[in-house]
């Protein structure tokens, strides 16, 4: 990046950059982003350009929320507000990663639970985005307990539906839930 910093020209750097972007790279520009405090609602914009584009902002929006927890978590409404007008990527299961890393904002409390369940009871969806859906959804239920026996439905209706790995963090998220 140039030494003199400019908004327009880091945007332009993402939007040419992201598609062959590494981990590496996406840590740096998060830390920018960071550190300058920049406007992730402008920078938001990258989820509408191609598929390679959006995805990897996508990630990028991961390695922000890793920095600075709070930084990702009062934009997270407005992103999940957005999630709905990205077709190209299914966006919005991207944040069963942003609620475990910061949260789930109070304004989103519902929705979150919506969808955290559908992703759990989904044969649609990968094992990644449910492990993470459970411990989301165990955060949730200490704030709600009166969701326990309606997560543990979910569980045993998924516990031999899917991977070893994926039956032992049940087995785990149940034996938690019982406490």
């Amino acid at each position: 990046m140039k030494e003199s910093f400019s908004n327009i020209d880091f945007y332009n750097e993402l939007e040419t950059d992201l598609p062959t972007s590494t981990a590496a790279q996406r840590k740096v520009w998060a830390s920018v982003i960071v550190n300058n405090d920049l406007d992730i609602k402008k920078l938001s914009t990258l989820l509408h350009c191609n598929k390679k584009i959006a995805l990897r902002f996508s990630w990028l929006l991961s390695e922000i929320g890793a920095l600075n927890p709070n930084k990702l978590l009062v934009e997270l409404p407005y992103l999940l507000n957005q999630s709905k007008q990205i077709d190209h990527f299914n966006f919005t299961e991207s944040f069963a990663t942003y609620w475990l890393i910061s949260g789930v904002p109070l304004e989103n409390e519902s929705r979150a639970i919506d969808l955290l369940f559908q992703w759990i009871l989904s044969n649609q969806i990968n094992v990644t985005t449910k492990s993470r859906a459970l411990k989301v959804l165990i955060h949730i239920t200490k704030k709600y307990p009166e969701l326990k026996n309606e997560f543990s439905i979910c569980l045993h209706d998924q516990i031999d539906k899917h991977s070893k790995g994926f039956k032992k963090k049940a087995i785990k998220v149940l034996t938690e839930l019982k406490q």
